[in-house]
């Protein structure tokens, strides 16, 4: 299935510009990534086992389809950049992938949740993922290095760890603070990886009791108008 980016953001991972400019903090993040011992990520592995399940939104339902495998996404936090492999963003809880999306919204409309659907992503195999934190706790890696330095620092970090053998990342939402994964496919459908278990439209989806209108009001602080 072709999808262009015109779509919204098919990853359910923030965008921001793309900044070719690489600042002094930057650089000196790029130095400290090179210098990165292959055999420090063995110490940062994880097994995700086939079956996990995970959450990613998405604009429209695509034919009740929610795994993507990105191969573009220059301005995404972990994509390769490669032009060959695709990266899939899933949070660990539907909260994350809602503010994920939204949390650079001024306002929305009722209506516009009618064009938003929640996925709950399975995953077809075990994957190896390599876990940010477990790597900041093991080298000179910080948290503010993988949160605000430019996009190209954050992709050279992840063609890194690619290239070590790893299937992704597992690493933490830059506005909730809660696990996320990042996993790479060179199949854009992501077959033989990945599979959607369950699909379901934001105004319709139940959270204990409450509408998606009511979460983004008074738990994220995202406006909502009627209409």
């Amino acid at each position: 299935m072709k999808r262009s980016k015109s779509e919204g953001n098919p990853d359910g991972e923030v965008s921001e510009s793309v900044n070719t400019t690489l600042s002094e903090q930057d650089e000196a993040v790029l130095a400290k990534i090179a210098k990165l011992p292959k055999e420090l990520f063995s110490k940062c592995e994880k097994l995700v086992s086939k079956g996990t399940e995970a959450y990613r939104l998405q604009h429209e339902s695509h034919k009740g389809n929610s795994v993507f495998f990105n191969q573009n996404g220059q301005d995404c936090r972990y994509n390769l950049v490669d032009g060959k492999t695709g990266s899939m963003y899933l949070a660990e809880t539907p909260e994350t992938a809602l503010k994920e999306v939204f949390q650079n919204k001024k306002g929305l409309k009722e209506s516009d949740l009618d064009e938003f659907y929640m996925g709950v992503v399975a995953l077809d195999k075990d994957i190896t993922v390599l876990q940010v934190d477990e790597l900041i706790k093991h080298s000179r890696i910080t948290v503010n290095d993988v949160t605000i330095s430019t996009r190209s620092v954050t992709q050279e970090l992840a063609r890194k760890v690619r290239k070590a053998g790893f299937d992704g990342m597992k690493y933490r939402s830059n506005v909730t603070s809660e696990p996320c994964l990042v996993v790479w496919h060179n199949d854009p459908s992501g077959k033989g990886v990945a599979t959607t278990r369950k699909q379901i439209c934001l105004t319709t989806l139940d959270w204990n009791g409450r509408e998606t209108a009511d979460i983004l009001v008074n738990d994220m602080g995202i406006p909502v108008e009627e209409g």
